[in-house]
């Protein structure tokens, strides 16, 4: 009888280099699905729709369908008690772009919740017999008007109310004039929301 000897050290090399080969194997397959799930096409979101927790196969889409071209201003006046009317002041302001903000941007959030509520007024506009004053983005937008607004005042000087508009800017390029999209109702200080 003839003995057949094993080397270990080449058995192991060579089931190593078929872990390599299947890991790689697996990675590729990965970075393939994870490269076409991004394409802007909804034919490739087959790919992403074969995970089922949706954290395997991530979306990185950087762009929206429709990436916004302009930034939403809302601008308030105020009715003082002794019933003048103030000059429009910026409520919202969009801030600078500064290279710090690459790093750490937290202001972005709050611009961001501006823009989404503003936005959805501006859609609600387009759909006829609607009383924009009765959906949650007036309320929010009234709300923060108003919290704007008590808070540049004293309590003593409670105004009458207040007014507030949605101006819609192409950001930095000033060669355009904004468009006033949306003007709010006169709004009584310290109004039920």
């Amino acid at each position: 009888m003839t003995s057949v000897r094993v080397d270990d050290g080449a058995l192991r090399a060579e089931s190593r280099g078929a872990l390599t080969l299947l890991l790689l194997g697996g990675l590729a397959v990965w970075l393939s699905a994870t490269t076409a799930g991004q394409h802007p096409h909804s034919t490739f979101d087959r790919v992403r729709e074969r995970d089922r927790t949706g954290m395997l196969i991530p979306n990185w889409k950087f762009f929206a369908p429709e990436p916004a071209q302009h930034d939403f201003h809302v601008l308030h006046r105020v009715l003082t008690a002794d019933g003048a009317q103030t000059p429009w002041q910026e409520t919202t302001r969009i801030a600078p772009r500064a290279w710090s903000q690459l790093l750490w941007f937290p202001n972005r959030r709050r611009e961001k919740a501006m823009f989404d509520v503003c936005a959805e007024l501006i859609m609600l506009m387009n759909k006829p017999g609607l009383d924009l004053t009765q959906f949650p983005a007036y309320r929010v937008l009234q709300d923060f008007v108003e919290l704007t607004v008590r808070d540049s005042c004293a309590e003593a000087e409670l105004p009458q109310g207040f007014q507030f508009l949605i101006a819609r800017h192409t950001g930095h390029d000033q060669k355009n004039e904004p468009d006033y999209v949306f003007l709010s109702p006169f709004v009584p200080a310290g109004a039920p929301a």
